[in-house]
């Protein structure tokens, strides 16, 4: 078995009692940054950055960044100032793809013309600019994003192509305070672990007009490590870690703590696949956040696990965004008082945020139970990167783009690579319309399974071929799972692969009488996830 190394970051909270001196650093390093980064932002920069691989820092020196207030200059430590070089530097280096991207576009438009549909467009750009092994250079997602700014920008100002800059149209935001310590050589910080607790001795400003380098003291504190950090720390490879990030993150009363995010390497086995793969197939909704099914090369194992949302919070975050729909109305209009109403449009929208974290947190923490307790050595999932609602279904719009499918596939990589366990993505084509126990092409779409009837809004399967009827996204779960198996130069649907035997485990009876027991986590098929 080989193995290899893992990069994790773990966060330590900073103590409270040196806070005031944390905040005037965090306000030093944002106006620094926001104004450098204002001088910087050019297509110059972005291209430098982008064609080297050298640190950042050693390109955008530290005599570079200056931060002015009343028109007089504010002292910084030139350390201090590498950190905040190599943190814009970061920003500019990840534009660069974005930005050659733009302009390839922009090239191919100019020539085909802005009307043409967005789906050729696409595939003429694949065709022209490949990469290695003949594979296109870009992703969809990106070139998408690009052929939709040039075309709402070639409608607001009608202008020729050559006037269209992508650093006079995108500019830059930062919105979370990061400062890293990587160019420090320990002039600024200093740390040591020792057994259950992390030493540092840092240097800090007093005051937010410092002058001088008078104005900055040497702090020091002891950190305790938690126990279950702890745990984690004694497996990691380097028991000293590298040097660190500091971070911020706002609580809902708007108390702030501040962290040190440092990164220990961890040795990762490869997980070595079987003959016979179980997997737990997942498929994510808006509702019903996930549906997942335990199945064994073409087995079900297990009933199915619904994890959704309470009716209760279901409403409560519809109330939340009917709210912001008013206060949007409300600065449209101009009346009343403008800083007021944006500041509580920034609160609900910091709530939502808190929601959004704790559903998806909860839900990935359930599925990843649920492989462990199953012995899965896959989790599958749906790649919906590229879906996308119909044009004119606003409120459609609006839920898609608050759906968790992004989120929760994030964390459960993350997740997944800590546990040994495969996290995979398949193409979602078809899986909520095929029969998973027969080859029929296509079923139907009915309201309830006593009620038959075709319905374009329905939430229940029925196949007309075997007769098989269950939960579309229990149906969707199944045939994800036959989706794994999928080789699309050979196989080209569903349709062609082996079916699931026909079994009567994890079909809800008509009377529903399957949905009493909600308890035991082992044999119901609900699992109520909330976000209070």
């Amino acid at each position: 078995m080989s193995s290899f190394l893992k990069k994790y970051y773990f966060k330590i909270t900073l103590p409270e009692n040196k806070k005031k001196y944390l905040s005037n650093f965090k306000q030093l390093i944002e106006k620094a940054t926001k104004q450098s980064l204002e001088k910087l932002w050019s297509e110059e920069w972005i291209t430098q950055l982008g064609i080297t691989t050298v640190k950042a820092h050693c390109i955008i020196t530290a005599g570079r960044i200056s931060i002015e207030e009343e028109g007089k200059k504010i002292y910084l430590p030139s350390r201090v100032r590498m950190g905040i070089a190599e943190r814009i530097g970061r920003i500019l280096r990840s534009q660069y793809k974005r930005m050659k991207c733009f302009n390839d576009c922009l090239k191919i438009m100019e020539i085909v013309g802005v009307n043409e549909n967005e789906s050729k467009l696409i595939k003429l750009l694949n065709l022209t600019f490949r990469s290695y092994k003949n594979k296109p250079y870009y992703k969809k997602v990106l070139l998408l994003q690009n052929i939709r700014l040039i075309k709402n920008w070639q409608q607001k100002i009608s202008i020729d192509f050559h006037m269209l800059s992508y650093c006079n149209i995108v500019k830059p935001t930062i919105k979370n305070f990061v400062f890293p310590y990587g160019p420090d050589n320990y002039r600024e910080l200093d740390y040591m672990v020792r057994n259950t607790s992390i030493w540092f001795k840092i240097r800090l400003p007093t005051t937010i007009n410092s002058r001088s380098i008078n104005d900055w003291e040497w702090i020091e504190g002891l950190i305790p490590i938690p126990e279950k950090l702890q745990k984690k720390i004694n497996e990691s490879t380097n028991q000293h870690p590298k040097k660190p990030r500091m971070i911020t993150k706002t609580l809902k009363g708007g108390k702030e703590y501040f962290f040190f995010s440092f990164p220990w390497n961890f040795e990762k086995k490869k997980v070595v696949q079987k003959e016979r793969t179980r997997a737990l197939a997942v498929d994510l909704g808006l509702k019903k956040i996930a549906t997942a099914v335990v199945c064994e090369k073409d087995k079900q194992l297990s009933k199915p696990i619904y994890l959704k949302i309470t009716s209760k919070q279901y409403q409560h975050i519809e109330r939340l965004f009917k709210h912001l729909q008013g206060i949007s109305i409300q600065i449209k209009r101009k009346t009343g008082n403008h800083r007021k109403q944006q500041e509580e449009q920034a609160r609900i929208y910091r709530k939502l945020s808190r929601i959004k974290h704790q559903l998806v947190q909860t839900t990935t923490t359930i599925l990843i139970d649920k492989a462990k307790q199953w012995n899965c050595s896959e989790i599958i999932l749906e790649d919906l990167r590229m879906f996308r609602p119909k044009k004119g279904l606003r409120k459609w719009s609006r839920r898609l783009n608050e759906w968790l499918h992004g989120q929760i596939a994030q964390i459960l990589e993350y997740k997944t690579n800590e546990e040994g366990i495969k996290l995979l993505k398949v193409t979602p084509w078809g899986t909520s319309i095929h029969c998973p126990r027969c080859t029929n092409t296509r079923g139907l779409k009915v309201t309830s399974p006593t009620i038959l009837t075709p319905k374009k809004s329905g939430r229940w399967f029925y196949c007309p071929n075997c007769g098989f009827n269950a939960d579309r996204d229990y149906n969707a779960a199944l045939n994800i799972f036959r989706a794994r198996f999928i080789n699309y130069r050979k196989i080209k649907s569903l349709k062609d692969t082996s079916p699931i035997p026909y079994m009567e485990i994890g079909i809800p009876s008509p009377d529903r009488s399957w949905r009493r027991s909600r308890n035991d986590l082992t044999t119901t098929q609900v699992v109520l996830v909330t976000g209070g």
